[in-house]
């Protein structure tokens, strides 16, 4: 197949050096180029002057050009025919599909009254090269729309082993207020041990209601059962979890209770409970965590008291993970995952800022999670799940209480007898 040449790639770098172009860009449009070249030959299965027809699925036929718009600005590529059926690619689709949802939204600035240097500035931080016509977005909404809502209607017809639920907060232009609206997001990891985005849905509120219509509605798409839900201390959405899928575990998230009951101790304190709080998330088991916790309860009982009364009536949700494979624990005992799409998001849709409604939130939103959804898809698997027949298999159930008791600071038979 077509191979990229470093010594072109140089070639291209001089030339624009010495006439001192926009080398990143032309360097980009360069790679992109050559990768349009490369999927064409691995669709019709031969290089360009090879004439072996054994493997040769269809033949070139011409070029097309395309523009592509980047953060570098406009680029125009040419997009390689083959005769025999349709040329297919990422670039001009795949690539551009949260792209075109964030132009959307920008445009929807205008209409609905941003003012148009602050516009300016936003496209500006984008790219210097790309304009964006009303025509041009509307087609872009025309084209999106559809796949959108044909993404958050899919079937989900599997059993989820974990379920993660939290919301993201984004600032919404509604009825001349900006308002704080929580998108409520759910991800889970499928019994082949991969990754799914599950759905979204923008609420006014984080309440009993809001959660209930997101979990019900994710049901009502096929889930099969759900082995654990994880989730912060959010009242309505561990009451709507427990409702949903009675008999399920629920794990609260590490991080959350950390944070919540490290606000109970002045800054001084916090870093000595901080240390606490590990040696009982990283004990050996449950019934060691909660040893642990036991002491340093009764350590705090009479100094902050609240601190004694979390880790007395709260903590046991938050040692669920203990229940499941120990390759496991880290990736459920928190809504990390959730925080990361979190993270993802924010990154992105920073430039915008303030979303002019709902429905540009949650376009611009869907575009970029299907991405991350089709990565985790086609991706490495996020965890295996054979562990515990693993563990069943392979340890001694005689040794591993040995291990225990030493751990814990019990003698063994064996010294004993010595003694």
């Amino acid at each position: 197949m077509t191979q990229i040449n470093n010594n072109e790639i140089k070639k291209v770098l001089q030339e624009e050096i010495d006439e001192d172009g926009d080398f990143m860009k032309d360097l980009l449009s360069f790679m992109l180029q050559q990768l349009l070249e490369y999927e064409r030959d691995k669709q019709i299965g031969v290089d360009k002057y090879e004439r072996d027809n054994n493997v040769r699925k269809g033949s070139r036929n011409g070029y097309k050009y395309r523009s592509l718009n980047t953060r570098l600005g406009k680029m125009r590529l040419k997009k390689p025919q083959i005769r025999e059926f349709p040329f297919k690619t990422m670039i001009f689709n795949n690539y551009q599909r949260s792209e075109k949802a964030l132009l959307a939204a920008i445009q929807q600035m205008v209409i609905d009254g941003v003012s148009t240097e602050k516009v300016k500035k936003i496209t500006e931080k984008l790219s210097d090269g790309v304009s964006f016509s009303k025509s041009t977005v509307s087609r872009f909404i025309r084209e999106l729309d559809p796949m959108v809502k044909r993404w958050r209607s899919e079937r989900l017809d599997e059993y989820y082993a974990y379920l993660i639920s939290d919301a993201v907060y984004f600032h919404i232009r509604e009825n001349g207020r900006v308002l704080k609206r929580p998108l409520l997001l759910s991800a889970g990891i499928n019994a082949a041990g991969y990754r799914k985005v599950l759905g979204l849905d923008m609420a006014y509120q984080e309440d009993d209601s809001s959660w209930k219509e997101h979990v019900r509605g994710l049901k009502e798409r096929g889930i099969k059962g759900v082995g654990l839900t994880t989730s912060d201390a959010n009242k309505g959405l561990v009451k709507v979890l427990e409702e949903e899928f009675p008999g399920t575990p629920h794990q609260r998230c590490m991080v959350h209770f950390e944070r919540d009951i490290l606000a109970k101790v002045p800054a001084k304190e916090r870093k000595k409970l901080s240390r606490y709080l590990k040696q009982i998330f990283n004990a050996a088991d449950k019934e060691m965590a909660m040893a642990i916790a036991r002491i340093v309860s009764d350590k705090y009982r009479d100094t902050y008291p609240k601190v004694s009364k979390m880790l007395s009536e709260d903590l046991e949700g938050v040692l669920t993970f203990y229940d499941y494979p120990e390759k496991h624990r880290r990736k459920i005992r928190t809504t990390n995952l959730i925080e990361w799409l979190n993270k993802m998001i924010k990154k992105r849709s920073r430039v915008i800022g303030v979303f002019p409604n709902a429905e540009s939130c949650i376009r611009y939103v869907s575009c970029l999670l299907m991405e991350i959804d089709e990565d985790w898809h086609t991706g490495r698997r996020y965890m295996r799940m054979d562990y515990l027949e693993e563990d069943k298999d392979f340890l001694d159930e005689e040794i591993m209480e040995e291990i225990k008791m030493v751990k814990e600071g019990v003698r063994t038979n064996e010294e004993l007898v010595a003694q």
